[in-house]
């Protein structure tokens, strides 16, 4: 098994078919990076660490969503361990990030999830501009 690559149990939403991911970084492209699914016709999504846009930002993991990890109890989920990313989209009234729905990858374990909760106060798509710091 390739060590760079992020299994993903369950897929992401939409693409379950593709459960194997690169995390694609550049210092051209900071403070993005790059989900790249592995395989023919795999989806890629551009991503950024949801704190970068909201310093404040917090979304808690369930007892669920911490097997689904491979993190015990004890472990800090806002641990410098765990990777938070937020899927960006453009549309036509400029980029958005989705907070409500961010994507936590555990690189010990190299093994993600999308968390979907069912009640969350965080936007679905949060406006990314200038004056966010992106």
């Amino acid at each position: 098994m390739n060590p760079d690559v992020v299994h993903f149990p369950e897929g992401l939403p939409g693409f379950e078919a593709c459960r194997q991911y690169v995390v694609v970084t550049a210092p051209s492209f900071e403070p993005f990076c790059s989900l790249q699914g592995q395989g023919p016709g795999a989806p890629a999504f551009i991503a950024i660490d949801p704190r970068r846009v909201v310093p404040e930002f917090d979304c808690t993991l369930d007892p669920l969503d911490q097997a689904r990890l491979h993190l015990s109890a004890e472990d800090d989920r806002n641990s410098a361990s765990l990777l938070w990313l937020a899927v960006v989209t453009a549309g036509d009234t400029g980029a958005t990030v989705n907070l409500r729905a961010p994507i936590v990858i555990n690189p010990q374990a190299m093994c993600g999830v999308q968390l979907l909760p069912s009640v969350s106060e965080q936007p679905l798509a949060f406006a990314l501009t200038p004056a966010k710091g992106v």
